[in-house]
């Protein structure tokens, strides 16, 4: 029956906290095809199908409009050992905001063809981290007692607003293709701000300060488009699906960065070292985030005599080669005569490793009007450990990243015109031997090509641990 479909779903959701988007299968659309964790390739996507597989439009046999707002979210994060030996730090994030709107329309002159529009978040971060710490250090050099003050702040807000239209024809009783047309909108705040102050420890003595600062700020957006081409076939009783997504094709990115760095009166073993500072900003920077190439294969078997489905789906999301993030040897088009180029300084280094996820769902028809879902889906990390962990570089992001693990469980009933969603999600990640965000133990560094002083390089011994829990309620009205 062909109508009008309203959907509203309230949603706290966890997400990765990582500046990038390393974690492919984060996107959550607070749908059946979520509490299924995804596994829908082969089928059962829905209003998702632009996403999951465009062939999949070809389900959806009405005209509909669907709202998904998702009003919170949360997550919880602890790292041990960021800094030193003995330090660990916390944090809840939680934020608000939309999630989905699709419409989907079959035009009347063409029965077998299907369209659909959306506009979906794909992802969003917010990561905020803040420590300090006070130190009996013997200066190097001069053999003083000292304070070693330091302190870190750190702010990272990340988002990733996809939109775009997706078609389906139906072939035949079997055969659909479908191809979905979409761009991304990806946005970044990145802040690191450390400072640490060398201080006799003898408050009556007058003697001067050693001072180290270091401040990297980015605040940059991306403008990209990916295709998506689908098919689904079914036969009996299975159901079959492949997606295959094309690697993103830049169409602008904007970016400003500053970085600042400074070691002053800094005394080593070889006694005071010459005054360092280097400084440099730029505006309408080149910038890029790149999604990569990615095929995705489902099936769908059904038990009739059980109620039951089984839903299998995994992906293969080929690596991207190293690329510039944030180009300072450019300017963005439309600027070039307003500002000019300036050295690496100001350029960061990206890429990301292959990754293969799996996921596995289960729905089981209790009978007419109610209905009992599960499903668990992989969630591996595309951060390349071999390119970007080494202990001297600091021309990276501040590292944080794991694997993740999702279990999603929930119920979806009927009654007359109403359809009801409710579900929940557990995800868990965790990382060790990642190298530390900085190190507070005292040394005689004094690296003015890696911008290290009074401090240690980064050592493998810090611990990354994730955990999110999410609640789904979903209200659907067919008009």
């Amino acid at each position: 029956m062909r109508g009008f479909y309203l959907l509203f779903l309230l949603f706290i959701y966890s997400v990765d906290v990582y500046a990038q988007p390393l974690n492919y299968w984060s996107m959550g659309s607070n749908t059946e095809s979520s509490i299924l964790a995804g596994a829908v390739v082969g089928g059962g996507s829905g209003i998702t199908s632009i996403y999951y597989n465009p062939a999949g439009i070809s389900e959806l046999t009405d005209n509909k409009i669907s709202l998904d707002a998702s009003l919170f979210h949360f997550n919880s994060t602890n790292y041990k050992k960021p800094f030193s030996s003995q330090d660990a730090i916390d944090y809840l994030d939680y934020q608000v905001q939309p999630r989905f709107f699709s419409y989907v329309h079959h035009p009347e002159s063409y029965p077998n063809l299907s369209l659909q529009y959306a506009v979906f978040g794909k992802g969003r971060a917010l990561t905020k981290l803040y420590d300090s710490g006070k130190y009996k250090v013997k200066e190097a050099g001069t053999n003083e007692d000292k304070i070693l003050v330091a302190n870190f702040n750190y702010e990272n807000r990340y988002s990733d607003t996809w939109s775009g239209i997706g078609a389906s024809y139906q072939v035949n009783d079997k055969l659909a293709i479908g191809m979905s047309i979409l761009t991304s909108v990806k946005s970044l705040l990145y802040y690191e701000d450390i400072s640490i102050d060398l201080i006799s420890a003898d408050t009556a003595q007058n003697s001067s300060v050693s001072k180290y600062v270091y401040i990297d700020r980015q605040d940059l957006y991306v403008l990209s488009a990916i295709a998506k081409f689908g098919i689904t076939y079914h036969t009996g009783l299975w159901s079959f699906g492949i997606n295959i997504s094309t690697p993103s094709l830049r169409i602008y990115g904007d970016g400003f960065h500053r970085r600042d760095v400074s070691m002053i009166n800094v005394n080593t073993e070889d006694g005071l070292q010459p005054d360092f500072v280097k400084k440099e900003t730029n505006y309408h920077l080149v910038s890029n985030f790149k999604e990569p190439l990615a095929i995705a294969f489902g099936v769908v078997r059904e038990n009739v005599a059980k109620n039951l489905k089984l839903y299998i789906s995994t992906e293969y999301f080929f690596a991207i080669d190293d690329y510039k993030a944030i180009d300072n040897s450019r300017i963005a088009s439309i600027y070039t005569d307003e500002y000019s180029p300036g050295s690496d300084f100001l350029t960061y280094i990206y890429g990301g490793d292959h990754v293969l996820n799996a996921a596995i769902g289960l729905k089981k028809r209790i009978n007419q009007n109610l209905a009992y879902m599960l499903g668990f889906k992989t969630n591996f990390s595309s951060y390349n450990t071999h390119a970007y962990d080494g202990t001297e570089s600091t021309t990276q992001y501040v590292r944080g990243y794991s694997n993740l693990y999702h279990l999603t469980t929930g119920i979806q009933f009927d009654y007359k015109k109403t359809n009801v969603l409710l579900g929940v999600e557990y995800t868990f990640g965790m990382k060790r031997d990642l190298y530390q965000f900085r190190n507070f133990e005292y040394s005689s560094l004094y690296d003015t090509h890696n911008y290290y002083a009074m401090q240690s390089y980064p050592e493998p011994v810090m611990q990354y641990v994730y955990n999110g829990v999410g609640f789904y309620f979903g209200l659907g009205f067919n008009f």
